[in-house]
C-alpha cells in the first residue's frame, strides 16, 4: 500500500464514527428509532435493505443485506456481483472497532481492525464519497410506499465529547452597531481572560453603550437565514446577544427570551411555541445541510434522516417519520458556546465610517 492509500485508512474520530455506523448497518440490517432524548423507541426501527457508497477513485458499491441467509451482497453500480460476505464476520469486529474508536487520542489515527475490514468490504478510505453529498446513502425498506429511492443520512457522532452542530467561523460574525459608548475603545479591547467578549460587552454597557443588531457579516449565511424565515437573522441575533449577557446558554432557554423582548412583541406578538417552532426549522435545517458559507437551496443534503452513534456504541437513527422527535432532540440538547476570538475576529470595538461596531460570533455545540 502506497503513502496515498495509508492516508485513507486514517481519519479521526467523526469519521471513523461514520464508518462504524456503516458496519452496523451492514451488521444488524436496521436502526432503532430514538425519541428526543436520544433514548431508544420500544418496538421502532428502520430496516435496511442497502447502502449505496461511492469512493472517488473505486467508483459505485452497493452492499446488500439479506438476512435470511446472513450475507452481505456487494456489486457495483450494474449490478455485476463483486463479492459475498458472511455478515458474522462483520459482527465479531464492530465492538472492537468501536472500542478503539473511544480509546484512541489524537486529530487522526488508524484502526488495524478496521483496515482489514475495510479490505474485505472492499472499502479503499474511511469516508465515503457519496454522491448525494451525504455521510451514508441507503435504501431503506418504507412500509408505507414501499419506495426503494436512496436516501441521505447525516452522521452525527458524540464518542469523545459533545460534538459541535454548527462550527464556527467568520462566516457566523453577527455586526451590532454600538450608540452611546462614552469610555475608551483600547480600554475595552484590553480586557483579557476566559469570558473577555462577556466582560467586554459588560463594560460597554456600563459606559452607557447599547448594541443594536445590524446585520449577518456573511451575505450567503444572511440569505439561508431568511430563507428559513425573514426575520430569522434578528431572532438568532437576539439569542447570541443573551447569550453573552447572561446566564442563559442552552438554545431552548435563550429562545425562551425571545417573546419577552419588547420590540418582537410589538412587532411580531408571537408565542413562545411559535419560537420553538421556527428556532427548530432552524437547527433542523443546520442539521440536515445548511451551511453559513454557501447558498443554501432550501433542500437537505439527507433526505432520509439523521444518524447519531452514541458514546456506549448504541447507533440510533432519526427518520422523515420521527422528524418531530428529531427536532426537539435538537432544541433541547444543543447550547450556544463562545469559540475562538482571535481566529473568528469577533469580540472587539471597532470604528467603521466613524462609527462604533461589536461582532459576536455564534457557534452551537451538543449537550451531549
Amino acid at each position: 500500500m502506497n503513502e496515498k492509500d495509508k492516508q485513507k485508512r486514517t481519519a479521526n474520530k467523526g469519521e471513523w464514527s461514520e464508518f462504524y455506523a456503516f458496519l452496523k448497518i451492514l451488521e444488524n440490517g436496521e436502526l432503532s428509532a430514538a425519541d428526543k432524548n436520544l433514548e431508544i423507541i420500544e418496538g421502532k426501527s428502520f430496516i435496511f435493505d442497502k447502502v449505496i457508497r461511492e469512493e472517488k477513485d473505486a467508483g459505485v458499491k452497493i452492499y446488500e443485506i439479506l438476512k435470511s441467509e446472513t450475507l452481505i451482497l456487494i456489486t457495483d453500480e450494474n449490478g455485476k456481483e463483486l463479492k459475498r460476505i458472511d455478515i458474522n464476520k462483520i459482527g465479531s469486529k464492530t465492538l472492537s472497532i468501536f472500542n478503539k474508536i473511544k480509546e484512541r487520542k489524537g486529530s487522526a489515527f488508524k484502526i488495524d481492525e478496521a483496515e482489514k475490514l475495510m479490505n474485505e468490504l472492499l472499502c479503499t478510505k474511511v469516508k465515503a464519497d457519496n454522491m448525494q453529498k451525504a455521510d451514508i446513502v441507503a435504501i431503506i425498506h418504507d412500509r408505507i410506499t414501499e419506495a426503494k429511492v436512496p436516501l441521505g443520512f447525516s452522521v452525527k457522532s458524540m464518542v469523545g465529547g459533545a460534538s459541535t452542530l454548527l462550527n464556527a467561523g467568520k462566516t457566523t460574525n453577527f455586526i451590532f452597531k454600538v450608540k452611546g459608548f462614552s469610555g475608551e475603545i483600547d480600554d475595552v479591547n484590553s480586557i483579557t481572560g476566559s469570558s473577555k467578549v462577556r466582560d467586554r460587552l459588560s463594560a460597554i454597557i456600563a459606559n452607557g453603550g447599547a448594541l443594536s443588531f445590524v446585520k449577518v457579516a456573511r451575505e450567503s449565511f444572511d440569505s439561508n437565514l431568511k430563507k428559513i424565515d425573514t426575520a430569522m437573522p434578528r431572532f438568532i441575533a437576539r439569542m447570541l446577544y443573551a447569550f453573552f449577557t447572561t446566564d442563559k446558554t442552552t438554545t431552548k432557554d435563550l429562545a425562551g427570551l425571545l417573546p419577552k423582548d419588547e420590540i418582537f412583541k410589538g412587532e411580531f406578538g408571537l408565542s413562545v411555541s411559535d419560537y420553538e417552532y421556527k428556532i427548530k426549522n432552524f437547527l433542523d435545517a443546520v442539521a440536515l445541510g445548511m451551511v453559513p458559507s454557501k447558498e443554501w437551496d432550501g433542500f437537505t443534503r439527507a433526505h432520509g434522516g439523521y444518524i447519531v452513534v452514541k458514546e456506549d456504541g448504541e447507533v440510533v437513527c432519526y427518520h422523515l417519520y420521527n422528524r418531530d422527535e428529531f427536532r426537539s432532540y435538537l432544541y433541547e440538547n444543543t447550547k450556544f458556546e463562545s469559540a475562538s476570538t482571535t481566529r473568528h475576529n469577533y469580540g472587539i470595538l471597532y470604528k467603521k465610517d466613524g462609527e462604533l461596531f461589536f461582532d459576536l460570533n455564534l457557534q452551537i455545540r451538543f449537550l451531549k
